[in-house]
């Protein structure tokens, strides 16, 4: 492939070569294209609702901690395996 450059862009890509920061011409060529390539490309964030994020964090009001949930739980007497194995038990009898 051909490509007609600039002064300015031939003198940039030569210069790049003449730095070492790549071996020949075509690798800046390519470097470039695929930096424009992956900045074209959609990023996670592009599929993010977030006017949905925001209307569940205004609607979910308060939400408990981990802590306050399990100390909620350790009020409740007996074991909740427990009384699903019983009830099993009961059912099957």
């Amino acid at each position: 492939m051909n490509l007609s450059l600039t002064s300015d862009m031939e003198n940039f890509v030569r210069e790049k070569v003449r730095s070492g920061e790549f071996p020949t011409e075509a690798a800046v060529v390519e470097a470039a294209l695929r930096r424009f390539k992956e900045k074209e490309a959609p990023s996670v964030d592009d599929f993010i609702d977030h006017e949905f994020v925001s209307f569940c964090a205004h609607e979910g009001g308060d939400v408990p901690t981990l802590d306050e949930v399990l100390c909620a739980m350790s009020t409740i007497p007996g074991s909740m395996a427990q009384t699903i194995i019983e009830e099993e038990r009961a059912d099957r009898f």
